[in-house]
């Protein structure tokens, strides 16, 4: 009839055209589910993350192994086998006795002891090189197949440190691999991808930092990584700010 509007009859969409159909919407839930699991942020303004290491990181202190020389005075020198920082930050050496050492560099340190032997000797000339370190550490919990502290004897980017680490434990969180660096009272929290290699894993691990291997999937990141955080010193309210850094942003 006349004046109403025709019946449209559309074709019934074909198998290649069902499967390329299937196939967007799979690829944009894939996207939804990626993007729907945020990573942990900061929960301080500082952001010390650096992909070149830091020379202060390597102050010396207790345990460090040091060989120390004085150019042509052997009975000056302690034994070629080294001498180890005492407990106290102090080097015991002869003519000088004990020498504060913690905090300072190698060069620094040599300087210390030329001045002070200069008293006793005419223009001494003191070699310092450190044979071994000891008293920088880095911390490597959760599901790894070696956890524990690490000694931290040269540069090293937060892949490296993982990998000390010996491996993932099945059900391990790979993706989502935290750093946890204090700053006094506060705490910054660096995330990096432990399965991928990329530029966040580059990232350069600082002397005391902690590094956390989280379960995937599996209960809540604070009360997995809060048995660790005490053993190793962190306060409540910084494990508190490690919860609220984490936890609030899975829940957005």
């Amino acid at each position: 009839m006349s004046g109403e509007p025709a019946l449209q009859i559309f074709p019934s969409p074909t198998l290649p055209v069902l499967i390329s159909l299937t196939r967007i919407l799979v690829l944009g839930l894939l996207f939804v589910a990626c993007k729907a699991t945020p990573l942990p942020e900061s929960t301080t303004d500082l952001d010390t993350r650096s992909t070149v290491a830091t020379a202060r990181d390597f102050d010396l202190g207790p345990g460090d192994l040091l060989y120390v020389a004085v150019f042509g005075k052997p009975e000056y020198s302690p034994p070629p086998t080294g001498v180890r920082v005492a407990p106290d930050g102090t080097l015991s050496l002869p003519l000088l006795g004990s020498v504060p050492v913690t905090g300072r560099s190698p060069e620094e340190l040599r300087q210390v002891v030329e001045a002070g032997l200069d008293n006793y000797l005419n223009a001494p000339s003191v070699t310092v090189a450190v044979m071994e370190y000891v008293s920088r550490r880095y911390y490597l919990f959760g599901e790894v197949a070696q956890p524990g502290p690490k000694i931290m004897d040269r540069p090293v980017t937060a892949l490296e440190a993982l990998a000390t680490g010996g491996g993932f434990e099945p059900g391990a969180n790979r993706d989502e691999v935290v750093v946890i660096r204090r700053h006094g009272a506060d705490i910054e929290v660096i995330p990096f991808d432990g399965q991928t290699p990329g530029p966040d894993g580059l990232v350069q691990i600082r002397p005391d930092d902690f590094i956390f291997v989280g379960q995937d999937g599996v209960g809540v990141f604070s009360d997995q990584v809060q048995p660790y955080l005490q053993g190793v010193g962190y306060s409540l309210s910084q494990i508190a700010s490690v919860a609220i850094a984490y936890d609030t942003l899975q829940d957005d």
